[in-house]
C-alpha cells in the first residue's frame, strides 16, 4: 500500500470514528435531530472530501468507490468493536 493510500485510509477511519463519537455523545443527551445528524455527517464527510481535493477530478471519481468501501468498513469495524466491548456486555 502506498503512503498516499495509507494516509487516505487513516483520514477516512478517523473521520468515521469522530462521526460515531459525536453521534454517541449527542444520543446520550437525548434524541438526535435530523439537523444535528446532518451536521455530524457533513463534518465527517468534509475531512474526507478535503483530503481528495489535491487530486484531479477524474482521479477523485476513480477513487470514489474505494473511499466508500473504506467508509463502510471503518463504520462496521467501529460498530462491531463497540458491540463486543465490555461496556456493551454490561448493558445487556
Amino acid at each position: 500500500m502506498s503512503d498516499e493510500a495509507r494516509e487516505l485510509h487513516r483520514i477516512v477511519s478517523a473521520s468515521v470514528r469522530d462521526m460515531l463519537d459525536a453521534y454517541r455523545i449527542q444520543a446520550s443527551a437525548g434524541l438526535v435531530t435530523d439537523k444535528a445528524l446532518e451536521a455530524i455527517i457533513f463534518r465527517a464527510a468534509h475531512s474526507v472530501v478535503h483530503s481528495l481535493a489535491p487530486y484531479p477530478a477524474a482521479q477523485r471519481a476513480a477513487l470514489l468507490p474505494n473511499v466508500v468501501r473504506l467508509l463502510l468498513a471503518a463504520f462496521l469495524e467501529d460498530v462491531a468493536g463497540a458491540a463486543s466491548s465490555p461496556e456493551a456486555a454490561k448493558e445487556d
